[in-house]
């Protein structure tokens, strides 16, 4: 079964304490926190209380959605993940496309997303946000920059595309990401900046799940209308994309 949880962005104006009852309530597996509300970087007592209160629901810290974009020197950012107790740290790549970015402005992207990989405690991951304006805005651009940091502990996610890449088709986006490399996917269904129910995407989303390992966690962003009920149905489509599938098994020969 492949993990599942809820990103605390998704209810940006609950409290964290409402946010952990969500999660149980739709019977997933753990929350991404984000920096720029619920866990303020340096915040470490805040950081500290509400991964307590994660893991005492029952509940995995998956990452900390931290912000950062790689544009300045990362501080505070790995103590605040540590003391989270998150598994990995959620970064932007920089902020311009890959496409338009200079050489010496994608040098020090990439150094300083090296120097916070270096920076975490033993077994604390970082991960690049899939997303446009990044230098993880195409696969091309995204396996130079793993292959760049060079650092065993950088990852990348993945989602579907956004408007401004309404051409960029997704599938043959996702097969040319190192499988291992994936950290976590973003999971939501949006048409023409419309949020709609993850139901009416299902199929979609099957297609890419099939080729992302199981282990590799799904984590709900968004819902339509910042609605508490339809989160409760987007997670419960989203247990059924998480579930194993199916092993066919061939056919026994019934001739004597």
């Amino acid at each position: 079964m492949r993990p599942t949880g809820l990103l605390s962005v998704t209810f940006r104006a609950l409290p964290f304490e409402r946010i952990v009852e969500l999660a149980v309530q739709a019977g997933l597996d753990g929350i991404e926190w984000g920096g720029d509300l619920h866990v303020p970087p340096g915040d470490l007592r805040r950081a500290a209380a509400i991964g307590e209160a994660t893991r005492n629901a029952g509940l995995i810290d998956f990452a900390y959605g931290s912000y950062w974009r790689a544009d300045r020197e990362p501080a505070e950012i790995a103590e605040t993940a540590a003391a989270l107790g998150a598994q990995w740290i959620r970064v932007w790549a920089g902020t311009l496309p890959s496409a338009e970015c200079p050489p010496e402005i994608r040098r020090r992207t990439v150094e300083y997303l090296r120097d916070l990989c270096r920076r975490c405690r033993e077994g604390l991951q970082v991960a690049a946000e899939w997303h446009c304006n990044t230098l993880t805005d195409d696969a091309a651009s995204a396996v130079r920059l793993l292959d760049e940091v060079g650092e065993e502990n950088f990852f990348c996610y993945f989602q579907q595309g956004d408007d401004l890449h309404a051409e960029r088709d997704d599938l043959c986006a996702l097969v040319q990401l190192p499988p291992e490399r994936i950290r976590a996917v973003h999971v939501n269904h949006c048409v023409r900046r419309e949020r709609l129910p993850l139901a009416a995407g299902f199929e979609e989303w099957s297609n890419l799940f099939a080729h992302i390992p199981e282990s590799v966690p799904a984590l709900l962003e968004f819902v339509r209308g910042d609605s508490a009920e339809q989160y409760l149905e987007d997670a419960a489509t989203l247990k059924k994309l998480a579930a194993p599938a199916p092993k066919h098994t061939k056919p026994q020969n019934t001739r004597g």
